[in-house]
């Protein structure tokens, strides 16, 4: 598993990042997110189960910091499980920690203005690193990642945002399907790819009024 001196190292970077931002705004420019859904399968996987290791196992924290009102990095955790059943002895669990740019697309589209500043979207791409385990199995293995989403927003008050996100991933030389069967006896590794629905909060930091998602 990712050890906790990776998370603490890796939020760390953010929050110096944050401390170097406090000046040159009048805008809050963090936010800390968390969001619950749906992990989905894509491919690999065998077909012999009845299932597609899918489910409601997605979870999701993030620490984002906006450097300008349109631009910004999110650093995030997320765990994914791949079950055959809830709680089913096949498939594998993913723990992922990532840093992603973010580009504020609902102000190029007027949607602040339109919806009194009420509706926004945001899009992402950026990188992971995960530590796969397969569920009946003591081996890990350790895979890259590529992400790319979108992220609409509902703003319910000056200090909290409601957002879902549909996050797709592609990993890189995956060596075990989510059934966490082998993909090749010679050890030999593909490409895998899954998605993330979710929806969660955004809670605003900071003592300004307003915060840059809006503004």
């Amino acid at each position: 598993m990712i050890t906790n001196k990776k998370y603490i190292s890796f939020f760390f970077f953010v929050l110096l990042l944050n401390i170097n931002l406090k000046a040159q705004s009048k805008l809050n420019t963090v936010s800390l997110e968390s969001s619950y859904g749906y992990s989905g399968v894509i491919s690999p996987y065998l077909g012999q189960y009845k299932s597609d290791f899918s489910g409601l196992t997605n979870f999701n924290l993030g620490l984002r910091v906006m450097i300008s009102e349109k631009l910004g990095f999110r650093a995030e955790l997320v765990t994914d499980k791949f079950e055959n059943d809830p709680g089913g002895k096949f498939g594998v669990i993913m723990s992922r920690i990532g840093a992603q740019v973010y580009y504020n697309l609902g102000k190029d589209f007027g949607l602040p203005y339109i919806f009194n500043e009420n509706l926004g979207l945001l899009v992402h791409v950026g990188g992971g690193y995960t530590v796969s385990r397969p569920k009946f199995a003591s081996i890990h293995e350790k895979i890259g990642n590529i992400i790319i989403g979108v992220t609409p927003q509902v703003k319910l008050t000056e200090k909290i945002a409601l957002f879902s996100d549909i996050s797709y991933i592609v990993n890189t030389k995956q060596h075990y399907r989510f059934d966490g069967s082998l993909y090749n006896q010679n050890v030999e590794s593909t490409t895998g790819f899954h998605y993330n629905i979710s929806i969660g909060l955004m809670f605003y930091l900071g003592g300004n009024r307003h915060h840059a998602d809006w503004y």
